[in-house]
């Protein structure tokens, strides 16, 4: 364990380095808009048409990595749902809930430490489980936030249809794939571009959540228990649940090893730039990033580990 925590540490360096930068110099929400904007709309587009395009792709061959993701995100829903019913969680928190169960880190904090781990071959297989975390994110994720708003089931397929075809990052996987299908080959030129601008996102990412950690503040030491459960249902117990759930299905949880990870990751930065559309509790999404994103460095060294 203490191996791969060295492994991947230079990760969290960068990012816990730029939160104590943010909190001691107040460099300013310019900076984190800007990078955020260049790595969601640019620089993971890009990383990720790059690794899809480049490896030849087949529906059969990757069907058992679409199906066992796919049940885990639907999974983890249902059971967001479910502790919902159970506390009797008001509206607010409830679909605070829901959406944060999915929302994890894959793609920021994920394939970072995926490529850091494994190694740049990895690629094409941590895009594809990014690719179906965003699937189901932007389908029953927030067609369920759209319907507990509007409550017009027309209202939803649109913006579950916009969600899809306009969301750059979709839009990279269904190109990838496509290239990647047809077995085409991409100018040398055009690759060497993209690999200069996929070679900036991971330090850009790493720093984008660094900055958002050293704007968040501390509040009272009783607010965080919940988050404190929270952390250790996402980091711990789910991923668990993957885990366990292959081998009672008769297969090798190593198999799984990158969805496993990829599960276990803290919770990602866009629940609370959701927050204000969909009247989320903002206190409890960020506290929550900052605490599991903290939390992880134990936690991810772990499951590496093991798997």
């Amino acid at each position: 364990m203490l191996q791969v925590l060295t492994v991947i540490a230079p990760l969290f360096l960068i990012i816990f380095a730029t939160a104590i930068l943010q909190k001691f110099t107040n460099l300013g929400d310019d900076w984190s808009k800007v990078l955020n904007a260049f790595a969601l709309k640019i620089g993971l587009p890009v990383l990720i048409f790059s690794a899809l395009s480049k490896a030849p792709f087949s529906f059969s061959e990757q069907s058992s990595l679409i199906i066992s993701n796919s049940l885990f995100v639907v999974g983890s829903l249902l059971l967001a749902y479910l502790i919902g019913k159970i506390l009797r969680l008001k509206n607010q928190m409830f679909a605070t809930l829901f959406i944060c169960f999915i929302f994890g880190n894959v793609a920021y904090l994920g394939i970072p430490v995926l490529t850091q781990t494994s190694g740049d071959k990895i690629l094409p297989t941590a895009t594809l489980i990014v690719a179906i975390y965003l699937f189901w994110m932007f389908t029953i994720g927030i067609g369920y936030l759209d319907y507990s708003i509007t409550k017009s089931k027309r209202d939803i397929l649109t913006n579950v249809i916009k969600n899809l075809f306009f969301n750059p990052l979709l839009i990279a996987v269904i190109l990838g794939i496509t290239i990647g299908s047809l077995k085409l080959t991409l100018p040398s030129v055009l690759l060497k571009s993209l690999d200069m601008i996929t070679a900036s996102v991971t330090p850009t990412v790493l720093i984008v959540i660094g900055l958002f950690i050293g704007k968040s503040k501390f509040g009272k030491l009783t607010d965080w228990f919940p988050i404190l459960l929270f952390s250790i249902l996402t980091l711990g117990i789910l991923p668990a649940i993957f885990y366990f759930g292959a081998k009672l299905f008769g297969f090798s949880p190593s198999h799984f090893s990158s969805s496993i990870i990829q599960a276990a990751m803290p919770l990602a930065i866009t629940p609370f730039a959701l927050a204000d559309k969909y009247k989320l509790n903002k206190n409890f999404i960020a506290r929550s990033i900052v605490l599991s994103t903290i939390l992880s460095v134990i936690s991810l060294p772990f499951w590496i580990s093991i798997l």
